[in-house]
């Protein structure tokens, strides 16, 4: 499995649309789309991009598919209205 495609894996775990990607990370309209259609390699300045913008994102499973998806899965959260969520 090549990064694009593990991108396109948290993508949809995330639920964010590859327009609201493509927003976050200042690139053009259909970029994420074309590189995932033709199984294309990401560029550097790209990663760089979705490192900044992604905390979460564990770029090592990113980039070599080694680890967990996330930088700390299991770890319990709390959100606004004190519900408890696990992440994996």
């Amino acid at each position: 499995m090549k990064a694009i495609e593990r991108i396109s894996e948290y993508l949809n775990f995330k639920v964010i649309s590859l327009h609201k990607f493509e927003q976050t990370l200042h690139i053009s309209n259909g970029y994420f789309q074309k590189q995932f259609r033709n199984k294309g390699s990401i560029g550097s300045d790209i990663l760089i991009k979705v490192s900044e913008n992604y905390h979460d994102l564990n770029m090592l499973w990113v980039i070599t598919g080694e680890g967990a998806m996330l930088k700390f899965p299991g770890k319990i959260i709390e959100i606004c209205d004190n519900k408890k969520f696990n992440i994996y």
